[in-house]
């Protein structure tokens, strides 16, 4: 697919095999019992990292996505800017539309998962290291809008 993942190899994805070992125990043994909840535990953390790396190829999409469509915006702003007042002799495409409607959708549910997970860190009382409590990204460059 093209991501990288830890340690700059490229990820794989592939199926999972899931092995039960006899513990030559009742059902009702703690042990077995023990045994198999930690199996299933893991098995749900396995998928749960496989969604998350599934997720981050999408973000990395998605970040070059939205970085063409706004260097196209940018570009379409500084043409329209240079036209003047005969903007209206070159009106070959009208801004927004359906899809700036979809584009704010995606950035409002992004916006909801990011707060509700940050959300539940303070409640915790924890915070990953290099995250800010505050929405929004701090790496991003934003320009000014040219008119």
């Amino acid at each position: 697919m093209g991501s990288q993942g830890p340690g700059g190899l490229p990820l794989v994805q592939a199926p999972y095999t899931v092995l039960l070992l006899p513990l030559g125990t009742s059902r009702q043994d703690p042990g077995a019992r023990s045994f198999f909840l930690w199996l299933q535990k893991m098995q749900a953390l396995e998928r749960e990292q496989d969604a998350l790396w599934q997720g981050l190829e999408l973000l990395e999409h998605g970040q070059a996505w939205f970085e063409g469509r706004l260097r196209e915006a940018q570009q379409q702003q500084l043409h329209l800017g240079a036209l003047g007042e005969n903007f209206l002799s070159d009106l070959h495409s009208e801004p927004g539309g359906p899809q700036l409607a979809q584009i704010q959708n995606m950035n409002i549910c992004l916006q909801n998962l990011i707060q509700e997970k940050l959300s539940r860190q303070q409640k915790g009382g924890t915070q990953p290291k290099g995250e800010t409590a505050q929405l929004g990204f701090p790496n991003m460059r934003r320009g000014p809008t040219r008119v």
